[in-house]
């Protein structure tokens, strides 16, 4: 009887628990939304051509190839950009490495034409299992197995994740989202605190190395650590003094490791250099000085003081060395260029621009940052328990700079996206336990609603569905133009077999003709080739006499032309001279020679340049 009276008790609870308890379920739930991001589907276009996602992308292979061919380490000079001199990059070597190790190990086994596409597929897929996996133990340890799932679950549905670690993403930001994460993971813990300092001074200043977009958040690290050591003393003291050191000791060996020493002295405002070791070094002379303060036995007060004499003091060395870098990395960037190439690049746009000309962009992209962050400050203020508290705080502090950055600029987004999945998570956690909580309906839709504004692809569905039932019945959708057609690999191989030289051709066609042909190139879109870029801007906006005297003035020996991206003007203004050309309503002067070797229908126009 009582075998029985127990049997049905368990049952009872089994019949009454929620199906969101089971493992199994939210595990299904992560593979589902981990094959939206990683559906096998997507390699086609990485294995068939090697069509990458982005022009950085391209890039960053072109960097790694030159370094497999002999390349030296410390020669960050693309050559067949606007040669002989070419133009030095301010990418970091961390992340050719292993790229380049991935193909040299692969090579053997699938040769070097498949090795390439298999790295630039499983190099995102390896990262963000690296996020994955910060993200998981991260969040397990303070909300429990189902918010660390969850977690997983919505990242591949957040805009942010949809863009940098789909397959073919070898740039750099994939691995600046997980540099960020372990930074803020390790301040939002408060036990061993040195080790845990030291830890996130050693990502940061590795973060700092692959690329300064990361600067707002580290920049914002510290200043939690800081806040830490002024509010609460010898408790924090051993975090800021291990934050301080980590960030000094990474970003010195990662800055000698990748810079020739003939540049050891010279600063760069767009690359780790003596302006920014100076603030890291700020950052452990700060960390010296609250130990010292700590033997002196000053109160809050007093190291408030210490604290403001350090900023200070690391604020006035900066202008000192560095006043140009205030400005920032574009600072004295000719108008031209800046007008017609940087205020146009997308990630350089603000969100009201971006939400103007594409509000599904907008909305999935950085909507969900600012309620994200908004989430995470909240319950900063209301969460109770000191561990789970000092983790909200750590992640409002570090994403708030990288969403207001967001704002002016959408490219802030990718540092501040690497912890939308966490809030949005927790706050689905909580809708999933309150639907078995008594609730009105009214409070169950708002619970629910707040994660759902979290979630990308649900801000893109709602913004595509207006744009389709507005859309006249029967009309069909514009045809606009492609930078993916423009590069089609077919075209481009039949570029690549006329004689090496010299192409002069719209700006974002540069990176594609670098890694598919064996020709140099005047511009692609990176902004410390001014002369290449106001010369790409010149010929494709000016007159035939404009067009002509940039090709001479640079000895380009071909003009190619994408048909799918040309300049256009208003009814008042002139057409520009390369726009009439490709599109075929100006005829061919005699100093153009067309090249008719480009496939049926391709969107590339070829001109051999007859030389004077």
């Amino acid at each position: 009887m009582t075998s029985l009276v127990e049997t049905l008790s368990v049952r009872r609870a089994e019949a009454g628990r929620s199906p969101f308890e089971s493992r199994l379920l939210i595990g299904m739930l992560v593979l589902v939304a981990l094959f939206g991001l990683y559906d096998p589907r997507n390699l086609i276009p990485v294995f068939d051509g090697l069509r990458l996602p982005d022009t950085d992308d391209m890039m960053r292979l072109v960097g790694v190839r030159d370094l497999l061919a002999g390349q030296g380490w410390f020669d960050p000079v693309q050559h067949r950009m606007l040669p002989p001199a070419g133009i030095a990059s301010h990418w970091s070597r961390l992340i050719d490495l292993p790229l380049a190790a991935l193909i040299l190990a692969l090579t053997p086994v699938l040769g070097r034409e498949l090795a390439e596409p298999a790295v630039a597929a499983l190099w995102p897929l390896m990262l963000f299992a690296l996020y994955g996996a910060l993200a998981y133990f991260g969040m397990r340890r303070l909300f429990g197995w189902r918010p660390a799932l969850l977690t997983l679950f919505i990242a591949p549905q957040t805009g942010v994740f949809l863009n940098t670690f789909r397959f073919g993403r070898i740039d750099h930001h994939n691995a600046q989202l997980c540099a960020v994460l372990a930074v803020a993971l390790a301040l939002a813990r408060s036990d061993r605190p040195v080790r845990r300092g030291l830890a996130a001074g050693l990502v940061a200043g590795l973060s700092l190395a692959i690329g300064l977009e990361t600067l707002p958040v580290i920049a914002a690290a510290g200043l939690f650590v800081v806040a830490d050591w002024v509010l609460h003393g010898a408790a924090a003291s051993g975090r800021l003094a291990g934050f301080g050191t980590g960030l000094l000791a990474a970003s010195v060996l990662m800055f000698g490791v990748q810079t020739a020493p003939a540049l050891w002295t010279v600063p760069a405002c767009d690359a780790l250099s003596p302006p920014w070791l100076l603030l890291a070094a700020g950052g452990a002379f700060t960390g010296v000085a609250a130990l010292v303060a700590e033997r002196l036995g000053l109160n809050r007060n007093g190291r408030l003081f210490v604290a403001a004499v350090m900023g200070a003091a690391v604020a006035a060395g900066f202008v000192l060395v560095a006043p140009d870098c205030l400005a920032g990395p574009f600072a004295g960037m000719d108008a031209v260029v800046r007008t017609s190439w940087l205020q146009q690049v997308d990630e350089m746009r603000s969100f009201l621009q971006v939400l103007r000309g594409e509000p599904d962009v907008a909305l999935a992209n950085i909507v969900p940052l600012i309620v994200a962050a908004l989430y995470a400050t909240v319950m900063a203020i209301r969460v109770q328990e000191p561990e789970r508290r000092r983790f909200f705080l750590a992640v409002a502090t570090v994403m708030w700079p990288g969403t207001l950055v967001a704002l002016v600029q959408v490219r802030g987004m990718y540092v501040a996206g690497a912890f939308v999945p966490l809030m949005a998570a927790l706050a689905l956690d909580r809708a999933m336990r309150i639907v078995r909580e008594p609730a009105t309906v009214l409070r169950r839709l708002m619970v629910l609603a707040l994660p759902l504004t979290m979630m990308g692809k649900v801000w893109a569905i709602g913004a595509e569905l207006p744009m389709r039932l507005a859309a006249a019945p029967g009309a069909q959708p514009a045809i606009t133009g492609s930078w993916t057609t423009c590069t089609d690999p077919t075209a481009l191989a039949a570029l690549g077999r006329l004689p090496a030289g010299l192409v002069l051709s719209q700006i974002d066609l540069g990176p594609a003709i670098l890694l598919r042909t064996g020709h140099s190139i005047v511009a692609a879109p990176y902004h410390r080739n001014l002369v290449g870029l106001r010369a790409a801007i010149e010929a494709s906006e000016g007159s035939e006499a404009v067009l002509r005297t940039v090709a001479r003035d640079r000895g380009a020996d071909y003009l190619v032309l994408c048909t799918l991206a040309l300049e256009t003007r208003g009814p008042d203004k002139p057409q520009p001279f390369a726009t009439g050309l490709a599109r075929g309503s100006r005829a061919t002067p005699d100093w153009l020679e067309p090249i008719n070797n480009m496939p049926s229908g391709s969107a590339l126009k070829v001109w051999r340049i007859r030389r004077e």
